[in-house]
């Protein structure tokens, strides 16, 4: 072979490494085109795009972008456009400072003219109370039918196809639980199972916690259970339904469920049970659907799904942020041993959970200064969570955070956290 051939093959094969590599980079969905791969990545929530360069040169690679849908939807079924290229133009900012972008639709901020819409579809508790925080996606097919309509409207007119990731939750939180308790304290549960849409689909229609007859006969233990357990599988249905409409739109990226605390243990959920879901403890945790080793199990197992803890540094577990250990894969987190899994981290205690489940794409979400105060050194604790539980990344809560102030929490300290584990 002569040299020039020889150099001719050379450069081919420099080409051929140098767009293998590109194509890794960038070939994810929402891509960026300067991301460089690590073993973790790192970003923020309610990202600045103001701030996108600065936080790249610093090992950020992932923005949050929340849609506002309020805005995006002023009166029902009529789209600002003026909006929606306002949110592509910030989506643009972040991709081009080299950024992956994730997204939240704003389900759990809808817009006020929703209630009025749909007024049999508001979630309903047993007390007749209802809750319009969040839609009821979990038992109103024409909300669903209206959900889907605008998630249609953002996919034509920003693209879901631009976004690494779509988050997806059910309460106002946009998490992984019915609607927060209306009453203020450590009074009763509310369980939101009685609006119209739900209660023709109830096991039982008419029964509510606390009765232990129905139809004139006795309400047994293993009925209460019957109920319980599809009050929990409305729930999950609902995250399921979401994915199946972001699959269905052609999003092929990450789907984050994002799972909030520990939420309740097998021990509460057996005495609330045995109570008929009544004055029992973690009873409003019950209420909420927020036991975790039943839900996770239910999530459709895909590809695309990560399960998300978004307690980390949540300041739980004895010593305070325990990390997860090679002994928590044995575990069976439906029947533990009580007093140990409580001295857990709410985020060791997830990860036990979603892995028993079968997941094995997890990531982490620090809970925020509003839930447990930052302080010198927790961008290294949540790290060493993140490491330990063998989670792929984490979101910074929040992102104004690494700019006013708060203790622990400056861009300098994320970075250096960046810095020492790539």
């Amino acid at each position: 072979m002569t040299g020039r051939r020889w150099a001719g093959v050379l450069t081919a094969v420099t080409v051929l490494v140098v767009v293998g590599l590109l194509l890794l980079l960038t070939g994810v969905p929402g891509g960026a085109g300067r991301s460089d791969p690590g073993r973790y990545w790192y970003g923020t929530l309610q990202t600045d795009p103001d701030k996108a360069g600065t936080e790249y040169e610093h090992g950020i690679r992932v923005a949050h972008l929340q849609i506002d849908w309020g805005r995006f939807e002023p009166e029902q079924g009529v789209y600002d456009e003026a909006y929606a290229r306002e949110v592509a133009d910030r989506l643009r900012e972040f991709r081009d400072a080299g950024l992956l972008v994730e997204t939240g639709l704003g389900l759990n901020h809808p817009p006020s003219w929703l209630r009025d819409a749909f007024p049999e579809s508001v979630f309903e508790n047993q007390f007749g109370r209802q809750s319009d925080t969040t839609p009821n996606i979990v038992f109103s097919e024409p909300v669903r039918e209206h959900v889907a309509a605008y998630a249609r409207a953002v996919d034509r007119l920003v693209g879901l196809e631009n976004f690494w990731a779509i988050r997806v939750g059910v309460n106002e939180s946009g998490e992984f639980a019915y609607p927060a308790p209306l009453s203020e304290g450590s009074g009763q549960a509310e369980f939101w199972a009685y609006d119209r849409h739900a209660q023709e689909r109830s096991p039982f229609p008419g029964w509510r916690p606390g009765d232990r007859t129905y139809d004139g006969k006795p309400f047994t233990r293993e009925q209460v259970a019957r109920w319980y357990d599809w009050y929990a599988g409305a729930l999950a249905g609902a995250v399921n339904w979401q994915l199946d409409l972001y699959a269905s739109l052609g999003h092929t990226g990450p789907l984050k469920v994002l799972v909030p605390g520990a939420g309740f243990y097998p021990s509460d959920l057996r005495a609330a049970l045995d109570a008929r879901l009544v004055g029992s403890p973690s009873i409003r945790l019950v209420g909420r659907a927020a036991g975790f080793f039943l839900t996770l199990g239910l999530v459709e197992h895909r590809d695309q799904v990560r399960i998300v803890t978004t307690a980390l540094v949540d300041g739980t577990g004895d010593p305070d942020d325990n990390g997860c250990a090679p002994g928590d894969a044995k575990v069976d987190v439906r029947n533990p041993d009580d007093a140990m899994v409580r001295d857990w981290s709410s985020s060791r205690w997830v990860a036990a959970v979603a892995r028993s489940a079968g997941f094995t794409q997890l990531t982490g979400e620090s809970a925020g200064p509003q839930v447990a105060g930052y302080r010198p050194g927790v961008t290294e604790k949540a790290y060493e969570q993140m490491a330990s539980c063998g989670l792929e990344g984490m979101m910074w809560a929040f992102d104004r955070q690494l700019y006013d102030g708060t203790p622990g929490s400056s861009l300098a300290e994320y970075a250096e956290t960046i810095r020492r584990h790539p």
